[in-house]
């Protein structure tokens, strides 16, 4: 309680409650006055004031008085306002007359107006903070049901909406040469910098081509939704460090992988997902290249370009994007020597359930087919007669097709059996040689070019032998063909090599069995593989495992289930042998901000909690499957990148708001609240814009996102 300042003199609070409010008598009469002397004087503080902002009711009326009269652009004088008063029925209430004559009379000039409508303004935001305060006071002592967080947020609304109106008349127009002088002081501080990014750097490097990174006063507005809808086909395949190829539907299954993505020297490394998304029946698009690569994304999902990551909507067929030139994965699992060969000799035999047939007759390939039946200590008898090969469908070898899947296959559902796929180098190379020796041919065709080559009716089986031979960096091409079967026409897939380097690495890693005697005219020739478009990227960028590989087509293949997946740092990963994009925009930018950066960061997260959107962040930083991270089954070197991504995280001036359906008003206080906590922020995240409310607003939702949008833009601007 406020003490008496003389304790003799009894302390009467109904006295001191009747305090004079702030204002200016003289000022308020020198703005009124100048405006009289010179009409123009309104243009100068139009936006400065309104008739609130003057404490005298009599000039609260004649304010209004002048700004008809200039609105309606007629002269302001003792004159024209009296005829206007006495037509409102509001001269008396001013004075009369005389008062105006007094008002012009006793103003020299209108040249200080501003220094007087400066005062006037001032003292009206000091009547406000009065106002304002005793409002404040009066709900402290009468809450009508609302708690203390409430009354808090409803006098820090109040207080910045003072705040606002002060703002009144302080923008505006600027005269170029200010301007410009500015402009060049940036220029010139920039121009000290190293390299391109004049803004704040977010980690998605086409992004920062195109912005410079996050520049003072953006509002970048996602036009997304979470995950983006950016998707592949659930039959996708993508190669695992153990070189084993899963769907990523088996992937989103075990939330578990560990595969590849492309880092920005354009090399392949090793990575986990730490997020593993169902996104639903979509509708998918097939993308197929000029090397007969396939995938099968919705319209939003990004290839890498030459340009950068675009959106397959932007993509058009001729354009070139990003294809791994080498997958250099290999596995550990073993199999014996002639368990090798035998599944290359009899993977294109088409079975029955009773007989078994070796239809070769090459001289070498029959004595290598034998000894490896000898090795495995089977009873097989050699036969140039396909038809007299073993009748007895439960010896060893129909029992071991049968457990891989490979008994009773018709030619056209012929396949590599998974675990080929998980071969060391050495071994996966024999099972091609050997593959290749049996149905592929080496020639040189009648334009001169080399040519390796494989022919079958299993589009499966040529897709896995084009993958497994860009396992040793062999780039093949896959077309379709078709052949006459008897008296009628049949599709067939046809894979072959004409490239000089990839023909000279497939002789040197793989071998060409039973066809040396081409070896020499198919050899030694002019290497060409993608030169026109690697040499002036190379300039730029080095040695690159990528291969830009021309879109032949893009084709609607109706609705299927889509998935996705979240890479950290890189935001890619290879799926069909294509390089494709993955999710997490924002909040990659985000972390990468404050953590990298250690520049503040405020985050609204109106659809996740603040615990999951931590979880995630930690998941992320640590490179731990967020699957992992929420049910704790972790490992101890999981651990340990936890706890090392937590002390990260903890020194980065990061802060997480999770109110939900916050309005524009109530957000832009928060932020400017922060800001001046911590001297500057570089950026606010807000997910997402939807989830934001305009309060006591009665028009359709376009117009409300326009009033949140504007306000954004204006908070960015501050």
């Amino acid at each position: 309680m406020q003490e008496p300042a003389y304790p003799d003199v009894p302390f009467d609070r109904a006295v001191e409650s009747l305090k004079t409010p702030p204002f200016s008598r003289e000022a308020e009469q020198s703005v009124l006055g100048g405006l009289m002397l010179s009409n123009e004087a309104w243009i100068s503080i139009a936006d400065m004031l309104t008739e609130l902002d003057f404490h005298l009711p009599e000039h609260q009326i004649l304010f209004r008085a002048i700004k008809s009269l200039s609105e309606e652009s007629n002269p302001c004088d003792p004159v024209t306002l009296s005829e206007w008063l006495q037509r409102h029925n509001q001269l008396n209430a001013i004075g009369g007359g005389t008062y105006l004559g007094l008002l012009a009379g006793n103003t020299p000039s209108a040249a200080n107006i501003m220094a007087y409508a400066e005062i006037v303004r001032e003292r009206s935001i000091l009547r406000q903070l009065v106002r304002v305060g005793t409002t404040i006071a009066d709900s402290a002592f009468n809450t009508q049901g609302r708690n203390s967080v409430q009354l808090l947020d409803n006098a820090e609304k109040m207080v910045f909406e003072i705040a606002e109106l002060g703002a009144r008349g302080q923008r505006g127009f600027v005269k170029i040469d200010k301007v410009l002088t500015e402009t060049l002081n940036r220029i010139d501080l920039l121009s000290q910098q190293e390299g391109t990014i004049t803004g704040i750097p977010t980690t998605f490097t086409d992004f920062d081509k195109l912005t410079s990174g996050l520049q003072r006063s953006d509002l970048i507005i996602v036009a997304g939704r979470p995950s983006m809808g950016k998707c592949i086909a659930s039959d996708s395949q993508i190669v695992l460090a153990d070189g084993s190829l899963a769907t990523i539907a088996e992937i989103y299954q075990r939330q578990k992988a560990q595969l590849l993505t492309l880092g920005q020297d354009h090399q392949f490394y090793l990575t986990h997902p730490i997020d593993f998304i169902d996104d639903g029946i979509k509708p998918v698009f097939r993308v197929t290249t000029q090397l007969g690569r396939s995938i099968e994304t919705t319209l939003t999902h990004p290839f890498l370009t030459i340009q950068g990551w675009r959106t397959l909507s932007d993509i058009s067929v001729g354009q070139k994007i990003a294809v791994p030139r080498k997958i250099k994965v290999f596995g550990n699992e073993t199999l014996k020597t002639c368990q090798i060969k035998l599944l290359a000799y009899l993977i294109t035999e088409e079975t029955t359930n009773s007989q078994l047939r070796l239809t070769h007759s090459h001289s070498q390939i029959q004595p290598d087919f034998i000894e490896a039946v000898e090795q495995l200590q089977i009873e097989m008898p050699a036969c140039h007669n396909p038809a007299a090969m073993g009748q007895n469908a439960q010896n060893p070898i129909t029992l071991w097709l049968e457990e891989l899947g490979l008994w009773g296959k018709k030619a056209h559902s012929q396949f590599i059996p998974p675990i080929i796929f998980k071969l060391p180098a050495q071994q996966m190379g024999l099972f091609l040689n050997r593959l290749f020796a049996k149905e592929g041919w080496a020639c040189v065709l009648a334009s001169g070019q080399a040519q390796l080559g494989y022919c079958s009716v299993s589009e499966k089986l040529i897709r896995q032998i084009q993958h497994l031979l860009l396992r040793f960096g062999i780039i093949a091409n896959i077309k379709k063909r078709t052949i006459k079967d008897k008296n009628s026409l049949s599709k067939a897939w046809q894979l072959d090599m004409t490239d000089t380097r990839a023909i000279q690495i497939f002789i040197d890693k793989i071998g060409i069995f039973t066809k040396e005697q081409q070896e020499p005219a198919i050899s030694n020739r002019t290497y060409q593989t993608n030169n026109e478009v690697l040499k002036p990227i190379a300039q730029v960028k080095g040695d690159s495992e990528i291969y830009w590989d021309e879109i032949k087509t893009i084709e609607p293949t109706g609705f299927k289930q889509v998935y996705d997946l979240t890479i950290p740092d890189t935001h890619n990963f290879v799926a069909n042998d294509v390089c494709v994009h993955n999710t997490s925009f924002a909040m990659n930018i985000a972390e990468h901000v404050a953590v990298e950066k250690q520049i503040p960061v405020a985050v609204f997260s109106m659809e996740m909690s603040d615990e999951q959107l931590a979880m995630r962040l930690i998941s992320s930083l640590a490179n731990v499957n967020l699957q992992s991270v929420r049910t704790g089954k972790l490992n101890d070197d999981e651990w340990n990148k936890i706890t090392n991504a937590i002390s990260q995280l903890e020194q980065a001036p990061l802060f997480i708001d999770q109110t939900p359906a916050l309005n524009p008003t109530d957000l832009r206080a928060r932020v400017r609240r922060l800001a001046r906590e911590q001297g500057q922020l570089g950026l606010v995240v807000i997910d997402y814009l939807q989830l934001m409310q305009v309060p006591d607003s009665k028009d359709n939702r376009t117009n409300e996102v326009s009033e949140i949008s504007r306000s954004l833009k204006s908070l960015a601007k501050e």
